[in-house]
């Protein structure tokens, strides 16, 4: 199986992988038919450019595909936390040279963080600062 590569993913294939992801407690596996109509709510696309474009994400690792008769069924090798998680992990070491505090500046100032979703990264850093804490002290 090829190595997942997440962070080699065009916005083209991360629409792509949206819509499948967004189908998946309805069916595990999607064909590009069933897939077609949605995409071309904000694509021009045709059949085979959707098929290319599944291919592709296969050989990227990140869908298995099968054929059955005429068919072919792909399915999600990620669920969608864990691909996000690999591409934010990637941006992060790659473009931000592993400092996290650039891209929350951002998203605080791009996207305008809601107080749920402050607290929320309160709690997680409270935890975090604990579990190092934890660690640090000696236990009697």
């Amino acid at each position: 199986m090829p190595k997942t590569n997440v962070h080699d993913l065009t916005p083209a294939e991360w629409m792509v992988m949206q819509t499948i992801w967004s189908r998946m407690n309805d069916d595990p596996e999607v064909t590009v038919s069933e897939i077609l109509p949605e995409i071309m709510k904000s694509r021009d696309w045709h059949f085979s450019t959707l098929k290319t474009t599944m291919d592709r994400l296969v050989k990227k690792g990140v869908l298995s595909s099968r054929v059955r008769g005429k068919t072919c069924f792909y399915k999600p090798l990620l669920t969608r936390e864990k691909a996000a998680r690999k591409s934010i992990g990637t941006y992060l070491d790659t473009v931000l040279n592993g400092a996290f505090g650039p891209l929350v500046a951002y998203l605080a100032d791009r996207k305008g963080l809601t107080k749920k979703e402050i607290d929320e990264l309160e709690r997680l850093l409270e935890t975090k600062q604990n579990a190092m804490k934890e660690r640090k002290e000696p236990k009697s």
